[in-house]
């Protein structure tokens, strides 16, 4: 029950965080600007891909936050932009420095949780995608293997404001790996 409530809350936080129109999250905006494509790129937004895991892997979570359940998430890549977006919640990350020559792509994703006044908690996520061919670019992957880690932190505007209002003591951590296989069509 403390997981559901804390996903309403998440997901209310992060729906909020995308009506603002001064998003500075870095998760926001980023939309098409159509064209070249960025450097390297072949013109054209490749997405949004579908790719699922059956679960993950916990490795540590002191959030009680990662669940090992079916996940899926669509990846959609705009020239250097790429966007992880999971299709199920409005939890998203994103990296605006992608290649296809790389083998392993890094997004991060923040977002504030003020659901319960006058608590205000940082969410940051980073997913470290590795690609399992590395002669592919992502789009083209079949698998790819992914370490995710999940940070929360008190960021009110007193010290302590969190204490008995969040679900765990702050800060807290957690880590869990998985593969995401591509859904072709």
């Amino acid at each position: 029950m403390k997981n559901v409530v804390w996903v309403v809350a998440f997901l209310s936080a992060a729906v909020a965080l995308g009506c603002s129109s001064s998003d500075e999250s870095g998760m926001g905006g980023a939309g098409a600007t159509g064209g070249a494509g960025g450097e390297g790129g072949s013109g054209g937004v490749i997405g949004p891909l579908t790719w699922t895991t059956p679960g993950l892997t916990v490795v540590g979570d002191d959030c009680d936050f990662l669940v090992d359940e079916p996940l899926e998430f669509e990846i959609t890549i705009d020239g250097s932009t790429v966007i992880l977006q999971d299709v199920n919640t409005s939890l998203a990350a994103s990296t605006d420095s992608y290649s296809p020559e790389q083998d392993e792509v890094r997004l991060t994703g923040e977002t504030t949780n003020e659901s319960f006044p006058p608590c205000v908690v940082k969410l940051d996520d980073a997913f470290q995608l590795q690609l399992d061919d590395l002669d592919l670019p992502l789009d083209q992957n079949d698998t790819v293997q992914v370490t995710w880690n999940h940070v929360e932190e008190d960021v009110s505007d007193m010290a302590g404001d969190c204490e008995g209002e969040w679900f765990v003591p702050l800060p807290c951590a957690g880590e869990a790996m998985f593969t995401l296989t591509q859904q072709f069509d």
